[in-house]
């Protein structure tokens, strides 16, 4: 994932030049009427504050309202659902994140596929998580969690978002990894879960950085590792889990950016090339900074690159595991 990922931050540059040069006639007649951006989780959470961020600044840019709904439900399908099913004219856009690679193989019966069904626009940002346990716990970094869990297996307990969420893909990620029997405590939502941490009714938990950091701050939580590959601006004292003792282990927290399959590809190629340039902006970058995050902004091929290896990464792990929603 990470080599994907340097490779994507290598090119972004060069990619947005090359589609400055798209059809004169699709920059001037696209957009001519406002946009929609759909975000399939609910108003205040990291993807909705990136998607509205930069649908201000797109429509700054398009002279157009750019409407942020959030369209929540089912896991990020409902959200997903309307954008798969909308005319491909580039007026509805859908904003997601992991759940985008992880329902595929965690649903049944879903009414989309994440790759026919859509037009890669971009890879728009990444974020790690964080591994944070209770104070309580007697483990102070990542390998004495370990050691402690598997001196006392089924003893721990790791609270995730809700079942097929990214935290509890990661937890079961980190279970197979470390080679860790603990249970696996879903809430429905963050919120819920690390306030249940926080009182230690569970041992730890895997979530954004900026949702957890707060607490990690106030004592309340301790801080093990960072999931992603190199250590995070917002709390570079904490190791990533691969220095931590982990090898291998990453997990980041990603959001892309879809328009309907059958998009004309100037379409895609213009809506690309105004959030390349809205990614530039002093602005967004100290805000997404603030909560994080790495933009990145890549072409829409490294994007669908990106969901076919992400697919088929978490689709082993949840059939292994035998994550399912029932």
């Amino acid at each position: 994932m990470q080599k994907l990922i340097n490779r994507i931050l290598t090119i972004a540059i060069c990619s947005s030049v090359g589609f400055i040069g798209a059809p004169a006639i699709a920059q001037e007649s696209y957009p001519s009427k406002p946009v929609r951006v759909i975000v399939p989780f609910s108003a205040g959470g990291t993807t909705d504050i990136l998607a509205r961020v930069f649908a201000r600044k797109m429509g700054e840019a398009w002279r157009q309202p750019v409407i942020v709904e959030n369209r929540t439900g089912a896991g990020g399908n409902i959200g997903a659902t309307d954008v798969a099913r909308s005319k491909p004219d580039g007026y509805t856009l859908l904003l997601t994140g992991p759940n985008h690679s992880i329902n595929p193989s965690l649903y049944r019966n879903l009414s989309y596929d994440p790759e026919k069904d859509f037009s890669p626009i971009t890879l728009l940002a990444v974020l790690p998580n964080i591994l944070a346990v209770n104070p309580n716990v007697p483990a102070k970094n990542l390998k004495e969690l370990i050691a402690y869990a598997k001196s006392n297996p089924g003893k721990l307990s790791y609270a995730s978002a809700g079942v097929g969420t990214a935290s509890h893909i990661a937890g079961e990620y980190f279970k197979s990894v470390a080679g860790v029997d603990v249970l696996h405590v879903p809430y429905k939502g963050s919120s819920p879960a690390l306030s249940d941490l926080v009182a230690g009714q569970v041992s730890y938990t895997f979530d954004y950085l900026p949702s957890a950091l707060p607490f990690v701050r106030s004592g309340q939580l301790r801080a093990l590792a960072v999931t992603g590959t190199k250590r995070s601006p917002s709390a570079s004292e904490l190791p990533t889990a691969i220095e931590a003792g982990l090898p291998n282990f990453s997990v980041m927290t990603w959001f892309g950016v879809y328009a309907p399959a059958n998009t004309p590809k100037e379409v895609v190629n213009s809506i690309h090339d105004t959030i390349a340039t809205a990614a530039k902006d002093p602005e967004v970058i100290k805000t997404m900074d603030g909560r994080g995050a790495e933009l990145i902004a890549s072409t829409p091929d490294e994007l669908g690159k990106f969901l076919h290896e992400e697919i088929g990464r978490w689709s082993k792990l949840i059939k292994e595991a035998n994550i399912t929603t029932q």
